[in-house]
Formats: C-alpha cells, sequence, structure tokens
C-alpha cells in the first residue's frame, strides 16, 4: 500500500492552513486505497538551506548534516505527496521551498498534487511555482488539485474552515487520483533508480 505523505508547507504561528491539512486528512479516511501521513514543517523546523554538496549529488541520504539525513527519511519513505500551501508574494511560503532544498533524490519519480488557498487565485500562483520545481525534482506533476480561492468566505463566525461540495468534491478525486499514481509509479521509480 503506497504512503502519501500531506506536507503542511507554511509555519506561521497564526496559519491557516493546519485546518485544510486537517480535513485532507479527515477526507484521506475514505481512501483505504493508501496510507496517508501529516508532515507538518512547523514540527520538523529545518534551518535555512547551507549544504555544500548540492543535494541533488547526494546519494544514498548521505547528507552532510544530522537533520538532512532525518528529512531525507521523512520524504524517501513516501510514494506520494499533497502539499498544502499558502501563496505568499505571487510564490510558495519560504519554508516550504526551504524544505524542498534539503533533500535531492528522495522527492524523485513520486506523484505530487496541491491544495492551495489565498485570496481572488486560491493560491494558483503558488501551485504554478512548485509546478515548475517539479521539473527538477522530478515529480509526477497530477492535474487534480483543490484550489481554496476567497478562504474568508469559507469561514465560520469562530473562524473555521467550511469547505464546499466543490471543494469535497475535488480533494476526493485529488485523494484518489495521487494514490493510484503512487501505487503505479512504485516499480518504475525501482526501475528508474537501479
Amino acid at each position: 500500500m503506497p504512503l502519501i505523505k500531506v506536507i503542511l508547507g507554511t509555519t506561521r504561528q497564526s496559519r491557516f492552513g493546519v485546518q485544510p491539512a486537517n480535513w485532507i486528512m479527515e477526507l484521506s479516511k475514505e481512501h483505504p486505497e493508501a496510507t496517508f501521513e501529516l508532515v507538518d514543517l512547523a514540527d520538523i523546523n529545518l534551518p535555512l538551506f547551507e549544504a555544500d554538496t548540492p543535494p541533488s549529488m547526494v546519494e544514498g541520504g548521505n547528507y552532510e548534516k544530522e537533520q538532512d539525513r532525518e528529512w531525507a527519511k521523512i520524504i524517501g519513505e513516501a510514494d506520494g505527496f499533497v502539499f498544502v500551501t499558502a501563496e505568499y508574494n505571487y510564490s510558495i511560503p519560504a519554508s516550504l521551498k526551504n524544505a524542498i532544498d534539503h533533500v535531492g533524490n528522495e522527492w524523485n519519480y513520486k506523484p505530487v498534487t496541491f491544495v492551495s488557498y489565498g485570496t481572488v487565485a486560491g493560491g494558483a500562483r503558488a501551485v504554478a511555482h512548485l509546478r515548475d520545481i517539479a521539473g527538477w525534482t522530478r515529480w509526477y506533476d497530477l492535474r487534480e488539485h483543490v484550489l481554496i480561492s476567497n478562504l474568508w468566505g469559507h469561514l465560520d463566525e469562530g473562524g473555521k474552515f467550511l469547505p464546499n461540495e466543490h471543494h469535497t468534491a475535488t480533494a476526493h478525486e485529488m485523494l484518489s487520483a495521487v494514490a493510484f499514481w503512487a501505487e503505479k509509479m512504485k516499480p518504475i521509480r525501482e526501475e528508474l533508480q537501479k
């Protein structure tokens, strides 16, 4: 059974991303074809990337620093990813880019999809940047993703996220797709990594 890591890409104390990440984890219970695990970058707490050797040139997870070796293990054991991202200044949060940059080959040949949120564009520009990154990291970039635009219009009086029917239907499509491709790509990835 494939293991999908749901990566919460923001680390600010007042971040909204916890709510859609937890919502995705709740919906994932209806997808027994894969195991879904939440990875919160605030808990990982990676320092700014500063390794001397580019991660794409490191083999077998033999990174210089212990925190990078631990992060490589978390990423390496995954068969696919769901990134939950905000949009900061037309791009992804620095915490997410930093986490991506810390490791190299562990990302390769795995399906990825996205849950984005924000104002009018709903984080679409952040996802566009992640799709650019996908080529270099050798992600298999899936079309299905959840876009939450005008997020303040989807909150109750207490600030709780209230997904609509479209959000939920799209999320189930996305979860099914990432689970399907994670399973299908396992043998291909093993062949490519020989």
